[in-house]
């Protein structure tokens, strides 16, 4: 023992002259510069054997990063006042796994706590939100104190001296002020219980739920719970921004899904029900990873949370829906409070905890935020709903009324009814029969060439789909003949578009009169074009009937008035035993092509398709 107390004097003078001075008036001071070194001593005996390279803090904050897993403290002090002055050292930082304090008392040095197996709360001296270390600075000595920190996550270390009077004073206001912000949420989060069971509103229960989630996330972070509820469950302590910040964060989804988006944006609907599982994945996942890597993704997911959050708020804002100014706001909010926080934890800022009032008000204006939407909507849903009420009865009224005279009325037109009846009969039945004349005519119409008369291309759609089917099913040859009137565009540009009218026209009538079967039909495909339908023809015999037309086609010298001239065709033919009923085209395609062929080989030819 004479050796340790013998070296922890050594140590103590041998850093005096960087000791920080107390004065005699000493209040406090927030940045209380100290030095550092990674070391695995477990006593002091220990460390000064293995010679520390101490690195010196001046700005009383230091960042820990996962590979600094055991660091030692130097806080060398001097009293060069008369009297002994009580101090407490404060590490504002209850997230850190393991710390002990070396202490000079009555000549030799004391470990606070004795046992380093313990939880972080029982390992302090005094229960509070923050580390502290009481001290009785002796006067004109000097005195260093020593702290072993064993810290498994990346966080930081802030280290400060206070007065306890002034720390008292300190913590007292702030406690105060917290406590009444505290309060102030606790009191929505039953506020919206209640109208929960008074109302059976689901967006109620998740505001509570919300809201709850905010005061835990608070009481968190400010160290209250640490204190007041779970203060031996070390994992909480060190999970429980991530996991608080994200159900504060994610339980908004279920809220804007009775809210603020509608039943018919189903694509949102599903995109946030997709979010919501999402969330729960992850919030179970990340008590799986290490603080440090935790801790950075639940931020980046809180943030993409909150910028589609924003972006739906805004959707709202376009289409002029209920409360979504407030909305915007809330989530402006949530997203400004989630960067100061994350400000903190990549260190661009600093400071105590206590002195952070910026993140409790922002969640204060949240729930308050939360509540006012939730009461306005629930106050709206009520006026709608007695509005829909008044209507339904002035509209039942209506209804009574119009019976009645409904029912006059039709007491009235019957008695018309009555006697008007046999006239009516007979006006029916002379116009039922006008309208069967005009049906025929205008099927007539339907089915006719307008300047041939003989089918149109409308009809022959409808034949060729028919002779198809018939063709496949009593496994009968139908042929296709394609015509067409052989340089008929010289025709028209030499006597105009009369002549060649009446060429179409006249081909198509000795076309007519080659058919000798009731079931061959012509029509015009179109232009100067002529398709033949031949069923249970094979093709031999709708290639002599095409030569044969073509033939006399050419002999023939026709007198049009202003023009004498003689024309000739050419024919595509494809005959066959229809195999699929579902593709007709396949036998104008296929005429078409040797139609083509015929024309390629000089025109004034039938072509069958091989």
């Amino acid at each position: 023992m004479s050796r340790y107390i013998s070296l922890f004097f050594c140590l103590c003078f041998a850093f005096s002259g960087t000791a920080f001075e107390v004065p005699k008036d000493f209040n406090k001071h927030l940045s209380l510069p100290f030095a550092y070194t990674q070391n695995n001593s477990e006593n002091l005996a220990e460390l000064q054997q293995s010679t520390p390279l101490w690195q010196p803090v001046p700005s009383g904050f230091l960042q820990l990063s996962h590979t600094m897993q055991t660091i030692w403290l130097r806080v060398p002090l001097s009293n060069s006042s008369d009297l002994n002055l009580p101090l407490l050292l404060s590490i504002h930082n209850n997230q850190l796994d393991e710390v002990s304090a070396f202490v000079p008392k009555e000549n030799r040095s004391i470990l606070v706590p004795p046992s380093p197996y313990q939880f972080v709360d029982e390992q302090r001296p005094i229960l509070h939100e923050a580390q502290l270390v009481p001290l009785q600075l002796p006067a004109q000595q000097h005195t260093v104190i020593y702290i072993r920190v064993k810290n498994s996550e990346q966080t930081y270390l802030p280290l400060s001296l206070w007065h306890p009077i002034e720390y008292l004073k300190y913590t007292s206001k702030f406690n105060l002020l917290y406590g009444i912000l505290a309060g102030l949420i606790l009191a929505m989060v039953l506020t919206n219980a209640a109208m929960y069971s008074f109302t059976h509103k689901h967006y109620f229960l998740y505001g509570g739920l919300t809201i709850a989630a905010i005061w835990l996330l608070n009481v968190h972070l400010y160290g209250f719970s640490h204190r007041y509820i779970y203060g031996d469950w070390l994992w909480l302590q060190q999970y429980g921004q991530t996991l608080f910040m994200l159900l504060s964060t994610w339980l908004f989804i279920p809220l804007l899904k009775t809210t603020l988006v509608p039943k018919s944006a189903v694509r949102i609907q599903r995109a946030l029900n997709i979010l919501f599982q999402l969330s729960i994945v992850i919030a179970i996942g990340l008590s799986l990873f290490p603080h440090r890597i935790a801790l950075p993704i639940a931020f980046a997911y809180c943030f993409a949370l909150a910028i589609t959050y924003m972006l739906i708020a805004v959707a709202a804002w376009q289409r002029d829906a209920f409360s979504h100014k407030t909305y915007l706001l809330l989530f402006l909010l949530l997203f400004m409070v989630l960067s100061y926080q994350c400000a903190f934890e990549l260190s661009l800022l600093s400071g105590a905890v206590l002195d952070r009032p910026l993140t409790y008000v922002c969640y204060l204006l949240i729930s308050l935020a939360i509540s006012y939407a939730l009461a306005r909507r629930y106050i709206q849903d009520r006026d709608d709903k007695i509005k829909q009420q008044q209507a339904r009865l002035a509209q039942t009224r209506a209804e009574d009324a119009l019976l009645k005279e409904r029912i006059h009325l039709q007491a009235q037109a019957q008695e018309e009814l009555e006697s008007s009846i046999d006239e009516r009969t007979f006006e029916l039945e002379v116009t039922l029969r006008e309208l069967e004349e005009k049906n025929r005519e205008l099927e007539k119409l339907n089915m006719e060439d307008a300047l041939t008369k003989v089918k149109n291309r409308r009809y022959f759609d409808k034949r060729v789909i028919m002779e198809v089917r018939r063709s496949r099913r009593e496994q009968t040859t139908l042929s296709v003949v394609m015509l067409d009137i052989d340089h008929f565009k010289q025709i028209n540009d030499n006597y105009g578009h009369v002549v060649g009218d009446q060429a179409i026209c006249a081909v198509a009538k000795m076309i007519e009169q080659h058919l000798k079967r009731p079931s061959d039909e012509v029509f015009r495909y179109g232009g100067e074009e002529f398709v033949l339908l031949l069923p249970n023809t094979q093709e031999q015999g709708a290639k002599e009937l095409a030569e044969q037309i073509r033939e006399d086609l050419s002999q023939v010298q026709f007198d049009f008035g202003t023009a004498q001239l003689s024309m000739t065709l050419s024919a595509g033919i494809y005959s066959a035993i229809a195999s699929d009923s579902k593709n007709p085209t396949i036998f104008t395609d296929l005429a078409d092509k040797a139609l083509y062929q015929a024309k390629q080989q000089g025109r004034n030819r039938v072509i069958a398709y091989k």
